[in-house]
């Protein structure tokens, strides 16, 4: 479950520097990510159904961002600049339905075990860094926007990312912390309440 925040970050710092005026480069692949989030979800996919349909949007979206990959390298901002902007649309917003849908699996978990896994958390950072993100993407398109602002932004979400992955470690800590009934023990852990 933990491998999943690997997959997090890289799809969330999908850096795209452009090199000259016809060639976009990721220099995280989005389908690299999806890799990480879908070999994380893998062990936990039986859990309930809202995790096994997280690990099947990750598995998708892995192999929808190939060709993704392929049209930024053969120049697509440069020959189709709409065409451009929708992949990237579509990028941002498969993570963000993907993540949210991945905390209502881990919500769906602490009714199934009765403790409490952070997903409430969890969900308040997601708020965060989705809000900062989308703030993020529309300044790219504000063409006087001072650098300095898109800079600010960027560390924030950042941070806020960060605070959300060592969130997410937590809750998988705790998953693999189960006893041999699949409960986790109170023992290790401490006593927990029901959200």
């Amino acid at each position: 479950m933990a491998v999943s925040t690997i997959g997090f970050l890289i799809i969330s710092l999908c850096f795209r520097p452009t090199v000259g005026d016809t060639m976009v480069i990721p220099v995280l692949p989005a389908v690299l990510g999806y890799f990480f989030v879908r070999k994380g979800l893998k062990p936990i996919r039986q859990e309930n159904d809202t995790l096994g349909i997280s690990y099947k949007i990750s598995q998708i979206a892995m192999f929808v961002t190939i060709p993704f990959l392929g049209l930024y390298l053969a120049g697509v901002e440069s020959w189709c600049a709409p065409l451009y902007h929708a992949i990237k649309f579509a990028e941002i917003l498969t993570a963000i339905v993907l993540v949210y849908i991945i905390i209502e699996g881990i919500h769906g978990m602490e009714d199934k075990y009765g403790y409490i896994m952070g997903s409430v958390d969890l969900r308040t950072m997601w708020s965060i860094v989705t809000a900062i993100t989308a703030v993020t993407e529309a300044a790219h398109y504000i063409e006087k926007i001072p650098i300095w602002i898109t800079a600010v932004l960027l560390v924030v979400k950042l941070m806020f990312l960060i605070m959300f992955m060592q969130k997410y470690i937590e809750a998988a800590q705790l998953y693999d912390r189960r006893d041999a009934q699949g409960k986790m023990s109170e023992e290790e852990n401490g006593p927990r309440f029901r959200l």
